[in-house]
């Protein structure tokens, strides 16, 4: 390929051909912003495709904002195309498993087109800071697959690597794949000598000043074991200073039960065994025994002759002594868990696998070793069907949005017996803020709930007693009423006590529904309205013959004592007034009755843009007409004359209502009212 020199945007780089693989060590977010932003500005003005994928400490969002104060016009490269910003997840750790070639060839078909969409080329950025121990390897193997194939595209890869994540060892694998190697410490961005270039011995020692501000111990032998360097790190792992040690035998670092130990090491690796993360211990200075891991990495001559081994070491101690504190309190909490009879487990979203412990073979008649092969659709299988599709539905709904979650499930055991369990967790969430691994607690409830139900069965018959007593006491009013309205010959007083009778009936039958229902302290609203209805109708039989009803109920409202209560009064009133006023001297007409669920307008206001986020309550729409004579001009909606106009303004004020009146052809009123 043609070279052609590209602006690397970093400023001790300058300018670089297509097929550079940089890599830069850092400690700080601020470190990798210092080096990226500039970098992808440049890449943009160039006009190169960029691609930048993220993983700790950076989101998508920050990457963005970082972009935004520098580059002006960012939101219009983003918009078009030409930069993507994309979580790891997204592209090299695809459901979990990362596969170097896969990730090659995705890169060569962005690259593929980013050209044929008229881009120069593709500039590239990654972060490693999501591997995990099973990923390392396959990913230095990317890395050498990468140095390879840039050399051969229109491409520049940036990778980035964390000090404090990766041991000198990893580092060193890692620098040795890379043409350039820059490192960012305490605000200085350094440049690495091009470790194609230099002999290996001195590749090992240059490489070894990138690892300086770590603790790890970077010193080489001669094969017969005489130390012949040591930087800073193996002083603050042995104690012993570079002036010291140099000369002396590795031997120094044994202790006396471990006598000649590093000889056999020596003559292992000669004869081509891997010494790699080799735990053992060794002998400070200062008399302390310490726990290190180890691994030794050949020295070659011009010749490809063993002339010398690099030995690094990390002390292990403090990590030992946190592993052991570890498996004590895990120990601890598993006793514990059992003990209390919960089961405690782990889910990953990522690879969609779940570990448990705790009291399981109590609680779901399993074997740990039963109970921990099975999968998810194996786990969903044993939730009772009738709490399967609820039960599924809140768990995928927590997992949107993170955080903690509880339900109750009905869980069939082992033996095919169901009991109730309480699933109480908490999604956590990864850098991108999206949630990752379910960590919860199963316990079994069952004794509870039947405690519970049987509680709820007494509450629910002492309800419907109170409904029926409250009901017979109501009609009993109402017969009070009937009787004290036949003392009188006057047709007003007599329609007074017929209307108030119609509003303690109106009242009487909701506390009938509630009875004849479940013990709920709802109504279904559609349903009342109906019977209601057909009582008024039933009293005014004798004078409106021939009035026809219509009525459209919305099915499946279902309003508290509060809501309907005040609702069932105003619909007695109006379809009362009707009733005796509208059809005066008229032989026929209509009644029409409507309630449905009306558009919020908060919702409305949250759809236009408004900053209000949460929607309180549904609205509702009651309707009711008629196309009799009308009402009299002078009617004044807001000062009525007539009691029970009265009584429908101060119950829908009671709902938080609004009343509207439309006059002509017969009359129309509208009610507008939330139910929270």
């Amino acid at each position: 390929m043609k070279e052609s020199l590209r602006k690397s945007g970093i400023d001790i780089i300058g300018d670089v051909p297509w097929g550079t693989h940089i890599c830069q060590f850092y400690q700080t977010k601020e470190d990798l912003i210092d080096t990226l932003v500039p970098y992808f500005k440049t890449g943009l003005n160039n006009n190169e495709f960029c691609l930048w994928i993220l993983s700790e400490p950076l989101k998508v969002k920050d990457a963005k904002e970082f972009l935004r104060m520098t580059v002006p016009y960012i939101d219009s490269y983003l918009d078009k195309g030409q930069i993507q910003i994309i979580p790891y997840s997204r592209f090299y750790a695809e459901e979990g498993v990362f596969d170097s070639e896969r990730v090659l060839s995705s890169l060569v078909e962005k690259l593929n087109q980013a050209l044929a969409s008229g881009y120069d080329g593709l500039r590239l950025s990654g972060n490693a800071l999501w591997l995990d121990k099973e990923n390392w390897s396959d990913f230095v193997n990317y890395e050498i697959k990468l140095d390879s194939a840039t050399g051969n595209y229109q491409m520049i890869a940036l990778c980035t690597y964390s000090l404090d994540k990766f041991d000198a060892t990893k580092i060193i694998e890692v620098a040795i794949n890379h043409q350039v190697v820059l490192i960012k410490r305490e605000g200085k961005l350094e440049q690495i000598k091009n470790s194609r270039h230099e002999k290996e011995e001195e590749k090992i020692r240059s490489l070894a000043d990138i690892v300086e501000s770590s603790n790890d111990a970077i010193l080489t032998i001669s094969l017969d074991g005489t130390i012949t360097s040591w930087n800073r790190g193996a002083e603050q792992t042995y104690g012993y200073s570079a002036k010291e040690i140099i000369g002396k035998p590795i031997s120094i670092l044994e202790p006396p039960i471990l006598v000649e130990e590093t000889e056999e090491l020596i003559e292992l690796f000669k004869q081509g065994d891997k010494i790699h993360n080799y735990e053992t211990l060794r002998l400070r200075e200062d008399g302390r025994i310490i726990n290190v891991s180890v691994t030794f990495s050949p020295i070659f001559d011009t010749f490809k002759k063993l002339v010398s081994i690099s030995v690094i070491s990390r002390d292990m101690t403090r990590s030992k002594r946190v592993e052991e504190k570890l498996r004590k309190s895990e120990e601890r909490y598993r006793i514990a868990t059992e003990q209390t009879g919960q089961v405690v487990y782990e889910y990953d979203l990522r690879t969609d696998k779940s570990s448990w412990a705790g009291a399981i073979e109590e609680v779901t008649g399993y074997s740990l070793e039963e109970f921990q092969s099975f999968g998810k659709k194996v786990w969903l299988k044993n939730i009772h069907l009738t709490d399967m599709s609820g039960g599924d539905e809140k768990f995928q709904s927590a997992r949107k949005t993170g955080g903690r979650f509880k339900e109750e499930l009905r869980l069939r055991k082992k033996d095919g017996s169901c009991i109730y369990i309480e699933n109480n967790g908490v999604w956590l969430t990864g850098y991108d803020s999206q949630p990752c691994e379910a960590i919860g607690v199963l316990k079994d409830i069952t004794d509870r709930k039947k405690t519970e139900n049987f509680l709820k069965s007494i509450e629910t018959a002492r309800k419907k007693e109170i409904h029926h007593r409250i009901k017979n006491n109501l009609q009993v009013i109402s017969s009070l009423l009937d009787l004290q309205a036949d003392k009188f010959n006057d047709t007003k007083v007599v329609e007074a006590f017929r209307e108030s009778q119609n509003r303690v009936l109106s009242m009487a039958l909701i506390h009938e529904e509630l009875h004849e229902g479940m013990g709920s302290d709802v109504l279904n609203s559609s349903k009342y309205l109906e019977r209601l209805v057909e009582n008024i109708f039933q009293t005014y039989r004798s004078r409106n013959a021939d009035i026809i009803l219509n009525m459209d109920l919305e099915e499946n409202i279902f309003f508290d004592m509060d809501t309907v209560v005040p609702l069932g009064l105003i619909v007695n009133e109006l379809v009362s007034n009707s009733l005796k006023h509208a059809f005066v001297d008229r032989d026929n007409g209509q009644i029409q009755i409507e309630l449905c669920k009306g558009e919020s307008i908060e919702c409305k206001d949250n759809i236009a843009g408004s900053k209000q986020e949460e929607f309180h309550g549904t609205s509702f729409i009651l309707i009711v007409s008629d196309n009799g004579v009308g009402i009299p001009g002078d009617f004044d909606l807001e000062n009525p004359a007539s009691l029970g106009m009265q009584l429908v303004n101060t119950l829908i004020d009671q709902l938080e209502g609004k009343l509207e009146l439309k006059k002509g052809n017969g009359t129309e009123f509208t009610i507008k009212f939330r139910v929270m």
